[in-house]
Formats: structure tokens, sequence, C-alpha cells
């Protein structure tokens, strides 16, 4: 990882930041909901670009829901958050993975929260972090792959850090719901994210130091069936036994 990254229109992070600011303020010509919080759209503007609505995905098979709500924001301290989280921490992990790597990892943690959103949480919701939250879970996946290969002090100071990012993250949450009308935190979204971030980080990551050994390569081979199972059984779950309230 470097210390500082470089971040240029040729960063993926910086195009899908600029992306979350344009599809912000389309949604905000459509209309501003009255007696909410400053700049937030219409809740039926952002349903109709593609929140995460539980039952439209499960009842409708409106598959999109579990990609869209990455690009929705429900109001401006909520897009403000996520993109400077997005831009810390997904600067680093772009640089860390490569544009290619990272980008399916982006995608993989923003989709995977949903997943589980859907499965657990009968909660409408919009947000980038799903993904943001996914690429803290990256980190977690490096010390793995890169156990036999890191310094203890080095272990330990990593492990430290990024647990305490992330009990912030989840104690305050970096993303919105936009369920009854009322603005709260998406934690099942964001444990749903770090979840897949790790176990897909886990087959990203290149191990420091070469090829890699017999370790590396179970890491990997783990990370690749733990990602399968994740999804496969979340929506399985989801399609089968889940019988939300619509």
């Amino acid at each position: 990882m470097t210390c500082c990254p470089s971040l240029t229109l040729r960063s993926f992070t910086a195009i899908i930041t600029i992306v979350d600011i344009v599809v912000f303020i389309i949604t905000l010509t459509y209309g501003i909901q009255p007696n909410s919080d400053f700049l937030t759209p219409k809740y039926e503007t952002l349903d109709d670009f593609g929140s995460r609505i539980v039952c439209k995905i499960l009842k409708q098979y409106q598959l999109w829901r579990f990609l869209t709500p990455v690009f929705l924001h429900g109001n401006f301290l909520h897009i403000v958050f996520n993109i400077m989280s997005q831009l810390i921490i997904g600067s680093q992990v772009e640089n860390m993975m490569g544009i290619p790597r990272f980008i399916l990892v982006y995608f993989l943690s923003g989709i995977g929260g949903n997943v589980l959103g859907v499965l657990i949480s009968d909660s409408s919701a919009v947000g980038a972090s799903t993904a943001i939250v996914g690429l803290l879970g990256v980190f977690i996946a490096y010390v793995i792959v890169n156990w036999n290969r890191l310094d203890p002090s080095i272990k330990c100071f990593m492990l430290c850090m990024i647990s305490f990012i992330i009990l912030i993250n989840l104690a305050f949450g970096l993303g919105g719901s936009t369920d009854q009308k009322e603005s709260r935190i998406d934690n099942v979204g964001h444990l749903g994210g770090l979840l897949t971030g790790v176990f897909a980080g886990m087959f990203l990551i290149n191990p420091l130091g070469g090829a890699p050994g017999l370790y590396e390569k179970r890491a990997k081979i783990t990370g690749v069936c733990m990602t399968c199972f994740f999804f496969i059984l979340c929506l399985a779950l989801a399609f089968t036994v889940k019988n939300p309230k619509c």
C-alpha cells in the first residue's frame, strides 16, 4: 500500500465519485423532499432510480435494485460522508489491488451488502456505504492472505486499526435508509458489504513477495468458496423463505 496514492481521472475511485455526485444532482432536479434533511431527494425519485425496496426485488424480481442503490444517496450529508470515505479508503485499496480487481470487489461488496439487507431487513435503503465498508474488508483480507509474510507488529497494528474503523462505521453508519420516510443506518447492509469485501479480497489480493505458497493458495480457494456460498445462501433464503410485508 502506498502512503500517498495518486488520484486522477484515470482512477476508478475518482470516476465513481463523480458519478455519485452527478446522480445525486440529477435526483435533486426531480424535487426536494419537504420537511426533511438538507437537500433530500424525493423518496419517489429514489424509488424510480432504483433504491433497495425488498418487495419489488422479491415479488417483482427487479434484481437491478441490488446494484443501483450504490449510486444513490439520501441527503447532502449522506453523500458528503460517503464520497469522503470513498476517496480516502478507495484510493488506498485501488493502489493496492489495481483498477480491474478494485472494480470487482467494489461492486461485489455493494451488491453483497444489499443482498444481506434484503434477506434480513424490510427497510428500503440507498448509499455507496455497502461498497465502502467492503473496501475496509479488503484490508482484513490483506492481513489474512499475507499472514505468514507480515511482521507480527504490523499484523497487530493493522487489525487493531481496521477493527476500530469498522466499529466506528457500524456505530455511526456511512449510509442511510429511506424506510418509512426516516433516515436510518443500514447496519445490515454494512455487515453484508464487509463480509463480501473480506471473502472477495481473499482471492483477489496478490500475496507479498512473489508467487503464492500453499497457505496463500488455500486462502484464495477459501475466499472463492465463501463468496459463492454467501451469495447463494442469502439469495436462496431471500427468494424462498422470506415473506416481506408489502
